[in-house]
């Protein structure tokens, strides 16, 4: 929001535009921002301080997912890049058709907008939060800050925290925990941040 970041951006021809408060589904940055999350907690959420060892990997497996808004990779649209795929790598294939770069710009617009189309059906479907009875287990969302002195980045915590029992309905929305165990309460939590716990399957 700086004048100094303004004028350089209206200099270069881009027009700032900003996006609403404590809403970042209006900035796709943070969708981006989101899946480095995802991408980083599942190597380093013990070991936080490892995240560089996992840089160039995670580049490279964004760089070569296809996306779903799109169907294409990063690596065939803005890097105009053929799609990898490992097959290559064990066989020898007969070279693939290329598709001109504008038509593949106009396939992924028209994959984004489906796409788009779609997701506004399931958010006029969405129905009521779920709900939960006692004694039901359930995961509670996490919400850790990072610590310079501890070496913890919020990021790359797990999502979740549990599984907690549900001790008491206080109505639709809220619910008090207790711990399984020693039967001590957690809190009282909007159904917002539970999500219905799963037991781990573990093979015979």
């Amino acid at each position: 929001m700086s004048k100094v970041w303004q004028t350089q951006l209206i200099n270069l021809g881009i027009p700032p535009t900003t996006t609403s408060v404590y809403h970042p589904q209006s900035n796709p940055a943070e969708r981006v921002m989101r899946e480095l999350g995802r991408l980083f907690r599942t190597y380093c959420y013990e070991q936080h301080m490892e995240w560089p060892r996992y840089i160039k990997y995670i580049e490279w497996v964004l760089n070569n997912t296809v996306h779903e808004a799109t169907g294409f990779t990063p690596r065939e649209l803005f890097l105009r890049q053929s799609r990898y795929s490992p097959i290559h790598e064990a066989i020898e294939c007969p070279p693939s058709a290329s598709i001109d770069v504008n038509m593949q710009l106009i396939m992924a617009n028209e994959v984004q907008n489906t796409k788009a189309e779609r997701r506004k059906l399931r958010h006029d479907r969405r129905g009521k939060p779920i709900q939960f009875v006692v004694g039901e287990l359930v995961l509670v969302r996490a919400h850790r800050q990072s610590s310079a002195v501890d070496k913890c980045i919020r990021k790359f915590f797990l999502l979740y925290e549990g599984p907690y029992s549900v001790a008491e309905v206080k109505n639709v929305n809220a619910y008090v925990l207790v711990n399984p165990d020693t039967k001590v309460t957690v809190g009282t939590y909007n159904v917002v941040f539970l999500r219905k716990y799963f037991s781990p399957i573990i093979p015979l």
